[in-house]
């Protein structure tokens, strides 16, 4: 990693991702051949936090989703919370990242924004990497001295050119290919002139990194990359839940107690009873002044998205007496042995009685991951009462 004084700033921040993980990964399978050439630029980018953090694996991420159709752009200010909230905002290995957002992806506007499944592609082989750009931008880890030197030459502005590059195994830095052709034509493209003794019909790569787009040629490409991954499908949101409920002070009943939960696993000391009185609103109000939110104590799908955790097995707190509550509120046999213990131990009953409530909701949702793992999907699909007879 490598901290970048020299202005315009920017950072890096990719991890090399151990050889035997790469190795175990699933590789990917072209599903059918490209086109010619192919190209997404947004209208709108950013550099999600990259100027001033080491958080460029996740800013790809959000660069990902602005490729989406229609456009999808995450703000800033959720990218860096997202880092900050997975400890991956100074530096991060490209599979954590990609594993995280499958279950636990971009939250803004009260919608979820996941990654698909992901594989390993070999960019190497042209024909291989081509498909995977089609099907959506292609995540790079690259050793990005070179590149650094070849973005300051426009001072960051689309359509810098990245040619001759030489081998260099030292990765560092997370970028993105969002498009491939011929240089001339991506640089038409891009709306930029080929410099003077670079070859026009030479192929070549659309590549994203800190706020801007340049194109670099094939064999550049090759020399500074060590790892390429895509996601399938790049974007997942997760539709036909439940919307999140809204609550407002006098509310009683379910969900309030598992946000009384949430929010005692934010710092609150809250008796979770049911009663959305003064001071369950007290404790909105200063979580969603801490979370830069309206302060307004009313929970809608942003304090929601904002206050929950992911939890799996192994996890223990506030949150997971708050998934426990919420299993316990489905069970309508009146049999206390049935029930589970609300006593924040994320174990296996817990575990599988989730994976169970995924799997019902699943018949529904097919974008629901019956997986076992509560994450912000299945947190919507609990709190909005799905399931609940």
């Amino acid at each position: 990693m490598s901290d970048q004084t020299t202005t315009p700033a920017r950072m890096r921040g990719a991890i090399p991702t151990p050889r035997h993980v790469l190795a175990a990964a699933r590789a990917f399978a072209p599903p059918v051949a490209a086109p010619m050439q192919f190209l997404t630029v947004p209208s709108r980018i950013s550099m999600w936090g990259n100027d001033v953090h080491g958080d460029c694996v996740t800013a790809e991420e959000a660069f990902a989703k602005a490729c989406h159709n229609p456009e999808i752009f995450i703000t800033d200010t959720e990218v860096i919370s997202w880092a900050t909230g997975h400890d991956v905002l100074e530096g991060a290995y490209l599979p954590d990242v990609l594993t995280w957002m499958q279950h636990d992806g971009f939250r803004q506007g009260g919608q979820v924004y996941d990654d698909g499944t992901h594989a390993t592609v070999d960019w190497t082989n042209p024909s291989a990497l081509h498909a995977a750009i089609a099907q959506g931008p292609v995540k790079l880890g690259v050793a990005a001295d070179q590149l650094d030197d070849a973005w300051l030459s426009t001072g960051g502005a689309n359509g810098w050119f990245a040619t001759g590059f030489h081998a260099d195994p030292n990765e560092d830095h997370c970028v993105s290919l969002s498009g491939y052709g011929t240089i001339g034509w991506l640089a038409g493209q891009l709306h930029v002139s080929v410099p003077s003794g670079v070859n026009a019909g030479a192929p070549g790569y659309a590549l994203f990194t800190w706020n801007s787009i340049g194109i670099i040629d094939q064999p550049s490409m090759v020399n500074i990359t060590a790892e390429a991954w895509v996601r399938q499908p790049t974007t997942v949101i997760p539709s036909n839940l439940l919307p999140w409920p809204v609550l407002r002070k006098g509310a009683n009943g379910h969900p309030v107690p598992t946000l009384q939960h949430l929010l005692n696993g934010r710092g609150a000391s809250l008796t979770a009873d049911g009663d959305f009185g003064p001071k369950t609103d007290a404790a909105v109000r200063k979580f969603q002044q801490s979370a830069g939110l309206t302060v307004d104590g009313i929970v809608g799908p942003a304090t929601w998205s904002h206050v929950i955790r992911t939890v799996s097995q192994g996890s223990h707190g506030e949150a997971v007496k708050g998934v426990q509550v919420e299993i316990n509120f489905r069970n309508l046999s009146g049999n206390p042995a049935t029930y589970l213990a609300v006593d924040g131990q994320y174990g296996p009953k817990t575990k599988a009685a989730v994976r169970a409530f995924q799997q019902a909701v699943h018949l529904e949702v097919p974008s629901v991951v019956v997986d076992g793992v509560c994450g912000p999907v299945t947190w919507q699909a609990l709190v909005s009462g799905m399931l609940s007879g």
